[in-house]
C-alpha cells in the first residue's frame, strides 16, 4: 500500500471541494453586477443630457443677447431676446416647461451692453429621456452683448431726456 504525499492529498481536497461551487460566480454577475451596471448607465446618461442642455442653454442665451443688441430700442430688445431664445431652445434637445427671459436695458446706450438671462425649468424625466428619473431642474444662464458704438439707439420714451446721451 502506498502512501500519496500530503500535498496531492491536498489538491485532490481542494478540487473536490471547488467542484460544488460551479455557477456562483454566474449567479452574482447576474444578481449583483449587472443592476449595478444598468444603474450606473443610466446614471451617466442622465448625466451626458444633463451636459448638452446646460450648453444648450448657454447657447440660447447668447443667441437671445446678440439679437437684443442688434435692435433700436429697449422694448424691441426685449421682444427680439425672448424669440430668439424660443427659436434657439426649439432646435435644441432641451424642452422646458417654463421659460423666463429677462433682458437689463440699463446700459442701453452707444457703447453699452444688453444683459439676457434665460431661465429654464426641465422635467428630468424628458431630460433624461427615462421616465424613471422624478423631478424638475431649474437652471439659468446669462450672457451680455455689446451694443455698437456708432449704432442709432432710442434713447428714451418721447418727453424724456435721453438716457446717456447729449441732454
Amino acid at each position: 500500500m502506498s502512501r500519496q504525499p500530503t500535498t496531492v492529498r491536498l489538491r485532490r481536497a481542494v478540487a473536490v471541494a471547488a467542484r460544488g461551487d460551479r455557477g456562483a460566480w454566474s449567479v452574482e454577475v447576474a444578481g449583483f453586477f449587472l443592476p449595478c451596471m444598468l444603474l450606473a448607465i443610466v446614471v451617466v446618461t442622465a448625466a451626458f443630457h444633463l451636459a448638452i442642455s446646460r450648453m444648450d442653454l448657454d447657447s440660447a442665451s447668447a443667441a437671445a443677447a446678440r439679437a437684443a443688441s442688434l435692435q433700436r430700442s429697449p422694448t424691441a430688445a426685449t421682444a427680439a431676446a425672448r424669440q430668439a431664445a424660443e427659436n434657439d431652445l426649439a432646435d435644441r434637445s432641451i424642452t422646458c416647461a417654463t421659460l423666463v427671459v429677462g433682458v437689463d436695458t440699463s446700459r442701453w446706450q452707444r457703447g453699452g451692453s444688453v444683459t439676457v438671462t434665460v431661465t429654464c425649468t426641465v422635467d428630468l424625466s424628458t431630460l433624461a429621456m427615462m421616465n424613471v428619473i422624478p423631478g424638475r431642474m431649474t437652471s439659468s444662464s446669462t450672457s451680455t452683448a455689446p451694443i455698437d458704438t456708432y449704432r442709432s439707439v432710442a434713447w428714451g420714451a418721447v418727453g424724456q431726456p435721453p438716457v446717456g446721451g447729449p441732454a
